[in-house]
C-alpha cells in the first residue's frame, strides 16, 4: 500500500467513525469536498472543501483524526466562514477554534495536544471570544487586520497560515466567481438546511451533542446584523399607525393608493452606556454612529446619555440638531438598579431605555413601564425588554 492510499484509508475509516457514533458530525462531512493541500499546514476549509496535509494526516492517530475532522466540520456547521467580515483572519481562526473545541470534547472526541482549549470560553460565540482576545502580528493598529483573507496563493497553490496551537484553519466562502455562482446567502442558506438534516438524524440516534445544539441557535443570532435588529425594536416601540394623509409613495406610481405610515413625535429617550469596561473602542463608535443616525430620523425632543457601573457616574443632555457624542468613564462592577431609580427620580417618563452592555451584573426584577431595548455584547436573558446581541468586531 502506498503512501497516498494510506492517507485515503485513514480518511475513509474516521469519516465511517464519524458516521456511525457521532452521525450529526458524520453527515456534515460528507458537504465537504476532500482536497489534498501539502501547500497548507494541517487541515482547513472554506465551507466547500476540505483541505488537508498529507503529512500532517499521517502524525494523528486514529482517535485525533476523528476529533480533527469533526472540528473542521463544526466552522461551516457554525457559519465562521462567512461570519468573519473585517476581523483579523488570525485573531478569527483562534476565536473560532476556542469556541469548537470545547464541543468536540464534550461530544466525547479526542484532539491532538496543544490545542485551543479554555474553560472561560465556555458557552461564548466566536464573535464575544474575539473581542476578549488579544491582538497578533498580524494585525495591525488597534487590532484592524492587515491582509484582508486568512489564505493566499503561492505559484498556484492555496497558502493558510497556521494559527499558534490550532490544527485546522477556517477560511472565507469563496466568491460567487469560485463557487458556481453561489453567494453568501446561498451559501449559507445550503448549511442551514444541511444542518437541520443532521440535527434531525442525530436526535434519532440519540446522539445530538447538547453543546452543538446551543452553539447553532447562536450562531444563527450572530449572522443576523445587530444593527437591523436595532432599528427594528427601535421601530417597534415607537407609536405608529397608518394614514390615508399621507400615501405610500412606493405604490403610487402603480396607480395604487395605499396608507402610509404616520409616527408620532417620539419623546425622551435614555441611553444608559455600561461603563464597567465590557464595551471596547470599536463596539461603543459602532453602537454611536448607529444612533446617531437613528435619531437624526426619528429627532426625539430630548436625549439623555447616562453612564454607569454599579452607580450613575455622569449624565449628558441632548436635543434635536446636536451632534451625539458617548464619553464613557468608571469602570467596576455592574448594577443596573440605580439606572432605573435614576429616571425615576428625575421624574423622567421616557418613550424608550436603551442600554449598551453585556447584560452581566445586578438586574431589577420589577418591569418598568417604558420600553427597555439591551444592545447586548455579551448574555442573550434579561428579566424584560428585548434584547439586540450586539457582536461588532
Amino acid at each position: 500500500m502506498n503512501a497516498r492510499t494510506s492517507i485515503e484509508v485513514c480518511l475513509q475509516r474516521a469519516r465511517t467513525s464519524l458516521l456511525l457514533d457521532h452521525p450529526f458530525f458524520g453527515c456534515l462531512l460528507f458537504r465537504l469536498k476532500g482536497c489534498e493541500a501539502s501547500s497548507i499546514e494541517t487541515m482547513a476549509t472554506d465551507g466547500v472543501s476540505l483541505f488537508y496535509n498529507p503529512q500532517f494526516v499521517m502524525e494523528l492517530t486514529a482517535a485525533e483524526l476523528v476529533g480533527v475532522l469533526a472540528h473542521e466540520v463544526l466552522h461551516p456547521a457554525l457559519q465562521h466562514h462567512l461570519r468573519r467580515r473585517t476581523r483579523c483572519p488570525n485573531r478569527w481562526n483562534r476565536a473560532c477554534d476556542y469556541a469548537i473545541n470545547l464541543l468536540v470534547l464534550d461530544a466525547g472526541l479526542s484532539l491532538p495536544k496543544g490545542g485551543l482549549v479554555d474553560e472561560q470560553y465556555r458557552g461564548m460565540s466566536a464573535e464575544e471570544i474575539y473581542n476578549l482576545l488579544e491582538g497578533s502580528e498580524s494585525e495591525g493598529p488597534n487590532g484592524s487586520p492587515l491582509p484582508m483573507n486568512n489564505s493566499t496563493e503561492k505559484d498556484g497553490e492555496l497558502q493558510a497560515p497556521r494559527t499558534p496551537g490550532g490544527f485546522g484553519q477556517v477560511l472565507d466562502a469563496p466568491t460567487p466567481e469560485e463557487n458556481e455562482g453561489k453567494g453568501a446567502e446561498e451559501q449559507s442558506a445550503e448549511w442551514n438546511v444541511a444542518v437541520s438534516r443532521a440535527q434531525t438524524i442525530s436526535k434519532l440516534a440519540g446522539k445530538l451533542p447538547a453543546g452543538v445544539a446551543r452553539s447553532l441557535e447562536s450562531a444563527a443570532e450572530a449572522c443576523v446584523d445587530w444593527r437591523a435588529l436595532l432599528r427594528r425594536a427601535w421601530s417597534d416601540s415607537t407609536p405608529s399607525d397608518y394614514s390615508w394623509m399621507r400615501p405610500n409613495r412606493r405604490h403610487i406610481w402603480q396607480g395604487l393608493y395605499l396608507p402610509g405610515i404616520h409616527r408620532e413625535g417620539v419623546g425622551e429617550v435614555v441611553i444608559f452606556v455600561d461603563c464597567s469596561g465590557s464595551i471596547n473602542g470599536r463596539q461603543l463608535s459602532l453602537f454611536e454612529a448607529e444612533i446617531r443616525s437613528i435619531l437624526d430620523g426619528e429627532r426625539p425632543e430630548r436625549v439623555y446619555v447616562v453612564y454607569f457601573d454599579a452607580h450613575v457616574h455622569k449624565v449628558d443632555c441632548f436635543v434635536p440638531g446636536q451632534p451625539l457624542r458617548l464619553l464613557p468613564l468608571g469602570g467596576g462592577g455592574t448594577d443596573f438598579c440605580p439606572c432605573f431609580l435614576w429616571v425615576e427620580q428625575q421624574g423622567i417618563h421616557p418613550q424608550l431605555l436603551v442600554f449598551l452592555t453585556d447584560l452581566y451584573g445586578t438586574l431589577p426584577d420589577v418591569e418598568p413601564k417604558f420600553p427597555v431595548i439591551w444592545a447586548s455584547t455579551g448574555a442573550r436573558s434579561a428579566p424584560f425588554g428585548q434584547i439586540v446581541p450586539m457582536q461588532a468586531a
